[in-house]
């Protein structure tokens, strides 16, 4: 005779959004992408400067910096607020709060 086994319920994990991750890196190189551009020309405060003197460089890296100001940091935001709601039916308030 063997001891009765008990069985405990697994919990699975929810399944991973791979989109939302795929996005989350492709805003991130932006970032990156970003940041070098205001280095080495574009308008912008940086802690390191090296600019062009090439007009066309100036304006190509300008218009990739501001198209980039206009909607990456705002999508960061939204990725971040898409996983509040789930979390605080999770946790409720308090628990909600004292992990954030």
């Amino acid at each position: 005779m063997s001891a009765p086994t008990t069985v405990s319920p697994v919990t699975s994990r929810p399944a991973k959004i791979n989109y939302l991750d795929y996005t989350r890196v492709v805003l991130t190189l932006l970032v990156i992408l970003h940041h070098v551009c205001i280095t080495y020309g574009a308008p912008g405060g940086w802690y390191f400067r090296q600019p062009t003197t090439q007009l066309a460089a100036r304006f190509g890296l300008t218009l990739f910096v501001a198209t980039n100001q206009s909607f990456f940091m705002g999508l960061f935001f939204l990725l971040s607020a898409y996983f509040v709601e789930p979390a605080y039916q999770r946790k409720r308030a308090a628990g909600f709060m004292t992990s954030r």
